[in-house]
């Protein structure tokens, strides 16, 4: 562990990450407090700490969301599709519906979240035909999960958003033809919004930080850096796509 990284620092926080961060998934569970995060967390601004926290993780999937041989063909593109997939499935990140009035943000709306569910539409586009082995998760009626987790979810989502978008041109000359009726670059679309209301969304998350409590901001912590290793695992993991 290198003593001089801030997150290597809290007690709480181990240089081998757990495969879930506490409360991830659990509602009502709360994160440990670490007296040494809630001290950083006192003089760093929380969208800092959360990038410090997810930056391990990020670093070890750039090449494979910004892979340029991803749109060197359509079969590339579905098997890179495929992969992202089987990755983001792994994180179950939490469904939220598109109606909720108690999302926390105003720069992203729950639609963000559905990282799985455009990846599987672009690949049904590109191949009717087949049909996934995975199916997202369906946002129901019951309450949001906690804010903490929404907000660990939303910041990697976006953070990770603008390696992913730099394929958008790409994929779009790549899957077009005499057939095309949809473009099956959902996902990369989507990657390109998010990936402009980056700015605006740490300044959001900074602000909400002041109120959320230290409970919910640690929460938000470990469970940014649980999701990025777990991200980043299961990309290297090169896990057969199943379709």
């Amino acid at each position: 562990m290198n003593p001089l990284h801030p997150i290597g620092r809290y007690s709480g926080m181990t240089s081998t990450p757990t495969d879930a961060a506490p409360g991830v998934d659990t509602p009502g569970v709360a994160a440990p407090q670490d007296p040494q995060l809630e001290a950083r967390l006192r003089t760093t601004g929380l969208s800092a700490v959360l990038e410090e926290a997810i930056r391990p993780g990020c670093e070890r999937v750039v090449t494979y969301l910004a892979d340029p041989t991803a749109t060197g063909s359509r079969s590339s593109y579905a098997a890179w599709l495929r992969r992202q997939v089987h990755a983001w499935s792994e994180l179950r990140l939490p469904a939220v519906s598109v109606a909720a009035v108690d999302w926390p943000l105003a720069s992203v709306r729950p639609q963000c979240l559905d990282v799985v569910g455009l990846l599987i539409a672009d690949l049904r586009e590109l191949n009717p035909r087949l049909r996934p082995t995975i199916v997202p998760r369906q946002a129901s009626g019951v309450e949001l999960p906690q804010p903490g987790i929404v907000i660990a979810s939303v910041y990697l989502c976006v953070r990770l958003a603008a390696a992913p978008a730099r394929l958008l041109d790409a994929a779009r000359a790549v899957t077009e033809g005499p057939t095309h009726l949809h473009s099956a670059t959902r996902y990369l679309a989507r990657c390109a919004d998010l990936a402009e209301r980056a700015p605006g969304l740490r300044r959001e998350i900074d602000s909400w930080s002041t109120s959320a409590g230290p409970v919910q901001t640690q929460l938000a912590v470990l469970t940014a850096r649980s999701y990025a290793h777990r991200l980043a695992e299961a990309l290297d993991a090169r896990v057969s796509a199943g379709w």
